[in-house]
């Protein structure tokens, strides 16, 4: 599956709540203070608006992706946790391994100080906490699944898996 046919399903979902209504994890880790907090996707927005996870990962994901339609996911480059737990967690990861992904940031910045600080996407790269984020919601295996999928529901249903 290419990113176009993933756009095709983003627009399909909430932004904010998953398929059984729960709160997404990454608007979590956003609300709490975690996360990237400025640059990027953030760069046009005002404070409040990031405390209520606006824009929310849904739009994220539409800006970055929409004109890249024809190329096949490459997500496992993204150095934003927040965009990584919503793709996680679209695909089916498990909410446990989301949390757990999650608890991995916030005790990361937590030790670093780094709550609610300015935050760009980079701030965590080349560290192993965020290797370890990134293994714990199996992202590199949430990839190559969207990659052969031929639908949203297999993707699903192999990302449960997992």
């Amino acid at each position: 599956m290419n990113n176009g046919k993933v756009c095709e399903y983003v627009r399909t979902i909430e932004p904010h709540k998953n398929s059984i209504g729960d709160e997404y994890i990454s608007d979590l880790c956003v609300k709490q203070g975690y996360g990237q907090s400025c640059g990027g996707y953030l760069k046009a927005c005002k404070k409040d608006d990031i405390k209520l996870a606006e824009p929310s990962q849904k739009e994220h994901f539409l800006n970055y992706y929409e004109d890249k339609t024809e190329k096949l996911p490459t997500y496992y480059y993204l150095r934003c946790p927040q965009l990584l737990l919503f793709i996680a967690e679209i695909a089916g990861v498990s909410r446990k391994s989301l949390k757990d992904g999650y608890e991995i940031v916030r005790d990361y910045e937590n030790t670093n100080k780094l709550r609610y600080m300015e935050k760009n996407a980079n701030y965590m790269w080349g560290k192993q906490a965020f290797r370890d984020f990134k293994s714990k919601i199996h992202i590199s295996d949430v990839i190559i699944i969207i990659r052969n999928a031929e639908n949203w529901d297999e993707v699903i249903e192999r990302t449960m898996k997992l």
